[in-house]
């Protein structure tokens, strides 16, 4: 199967083709070089390759470019799209992957900061509840995030919980589809990549 083209009717937009959109092809192959694969939100927005391709550069600087752990951004993705079946089924596997356990993940979708966490990852999970809530973050928890973490990694928290709602907001609008496990399964593999920087260096099996 083509990591580019994948069959499948990805949202409720018409479905784009190398053929019905030339000028998107140089995009998705770009997308699919950077995350392995083109998902179908990435596939709903490809009647406008230019902003396809400016949405997913922030998200590929998010997922591999920022100066979070992979444990620590796969807390912020799933505190974000916990309430989007798209957005879970992408990423609790990750999260899995990275070292989130399933209790974690179980106080995650009921809307609380998990018990038992670091210092650092406690004020992770507290702020980003508090960012997705639009009311404000309260000054202890900006207290306990900017004690925790510099303002590189701070600013890198709030871009990639503003992007994933960014995401969360063209999953529901678009009416974007699930992908079935076997394509889900390419973004697993390209996590485990081995990767210098937001570069994978090696790929393996």
């Amino acid at each position: 199967m083509s990591t580019v083209w994948t069959p499948g009717s990805a949202s409720r937009m018409p479905e784009p083709t190398p053929e019905t959109t030339p000028e998107t092809a140089e995009v998705f192959a770009r997308v699919a070089a950077s995350r392995g694969w083109v998902s179908n939100l990435l596939k709903s927005l490809g009647h406008a390759p230019e902003a396809l391709a400016r949405f997913s550069a922030l998200g590929h600087y998010g997922r591999y470019g920022n100066a979070l752990s992979e444990r620590q951004r796969e807390l912020v993705i799933v505190i974000v799209g916990r309430g989007i079946a798209y957005a879970w089924a992408h990423h609790a596997p990750l999260a899995r992957d990275a070292g989130v356990t399933e209790a974690e993940l179980a106080a995650i979708q009921d809307g609380r900061t998990p018990d038992g966490l670091s210092p650092a990852d406690k004020a992770l999970c507290d702020f980003v509840f508090a960012f997705t809530s639009f009311a404000g973050i309260p000054d202890p928890v900006w207290t306990a995030l900017t004690a925790a973490f510099s303002p590189r990694e701070a600013t890198d928290i709030a871009m990639l919980a503003a992007y994933y709602l960014a995401a969360g907001s063209l999953i529901i609008g678009l009416g974007v589809k699930v992908e079935p496990p076997e394509v889900l399964a390419i973004e697993r593999a390209w996590q485990q990549q081995p990767r210098i920087g937001d570069q994978v260096v090696a790929k393996t099996g």
